[in-house]
């Protein structure tokens, strides 16, 4: 039973290791806007190390993964600017502009990979 306890431990060894980053960022005391931003931060760090995690593993990573981690970066940067008291709109139309190219990518890449899997089944 305590090994696969420890198995699964090893399984989300990504999450734990970004849940301690946070938790160090969370000691350091914030009002509730820079939590918000810390937990946006949390979501950025937990998708860079299990890329990193997959990269060990496997040896490659994804393109997938690396454009839905500036996705969510992005989004993470939308929102503090939103939030702010003195909204520029230039950089929340770049912004915008900045995650609509992204989510094309991220479209781009899933049909490329599934349309060349399904000619080298063919």
């Amino acid at each position: 039973m305590a090994l696969q306890t420890r198995f699964k431990l090893f399984e989300s060894i990504d999450l734990v290791v970004a849940s301690i980053i946070f938790i160090a960022l969370i000691i350091t005391g914030a009002d509730f806007t820079k939590t918000i931003i810390l937990l946006l931060e949390l979501i950025v760090i937990i998708e860079v190390t299990q890329m990193i995690f997959i990269f060990f593993k496997k040896h490659r990573i994804k393109l997938r993964y690396m454009i839905d981690t500036a996705i969510i970066y992005i989004l993470r940067e939308l929102m503090i600017s939103i939030t702010h008291e003195h909204i520029d709109m230039l950089k929340i139309s770049t912004i915008i502009a900045s995650l609509f190219a992204l989510f094309f990518m991220r479209y781009l890449a899933i049909t490329i990979t599934y349309s060349s899997k399904m000619q080298m089944t063919d």
